[in-house]
């Protein structure tokens, strides 16, 4: 159906938008030395990436016709890292969403293909909106526990190679 179609793109758009995001979040990052969470910032862009890259491969495939929409420019000015951190879970959200709504088009015109595709991301999603809820608690607690965001920095910085 259309609606599929456009959501299909939607999709695809939704991804590149995502890592822009990560990106300007990264620049805000690593502009007040959170290298940590800068480089796990600049993973989950290059993350972002590959998922429309994936889609677009997908729709390839299927000859899908895939229309890029035009971006808005990410936000590139917080107050905060919990600011920052609240946005990407809010940006994650909205992406569950939007998988969400491609997902219900995609069983209503019974395109189990675009359906298994979209399966992995629903288990990313799940994963992404824990693991950040769960980051947003300790970048919350740092007022009751001083240095608690530096460590936090730090492991995020492991967990994104970056030593």
């Amino acid at each position: 159906s259309q609606e599929l179609l456009d959501l299909f793109s939607n999709q695809v758009s939704q991804e590149l938008a995502a890592s822009q995001f990560y990106l300007s979040a990264s620049i805000w990052f690593d502009g007040r030395d959170w290298e940590g969470m800068a480089s796990y910032m600049l993973g989950e862009s290059s993350e972002e990436r590959n998922h429309a890259l994936q889609l677009i491969d997908f729709a390839n495939k299927r000859n899908i016709p895939v229309k890029l929409q035009g971006l808005e420019a990410p936000n590139a000015d917080w107050d905060s890292p919990e600011e920052v951190w609240r946005d990407v879970l809010e940006l994650e959200q909205s992406n569950t969403a939007s998988i969400l709504r491609l997902a219900e088009a995609a069983n209503q015109c019974s395109d189990y293909a675009v359906l298994a595709c979209l399966n992995p991301f629903h288990m990313e999603q799940v994963d992404s909106e824990a693991k950040i809820s769960t980051i947003i608690a300790k970048v919350s607690d740092e007022n009751r526990t001083p240095g608690l965001l530096r460590q936090l920095d730090h492991e995020l910085g492991l967990e994104a190679g970056q030593v």
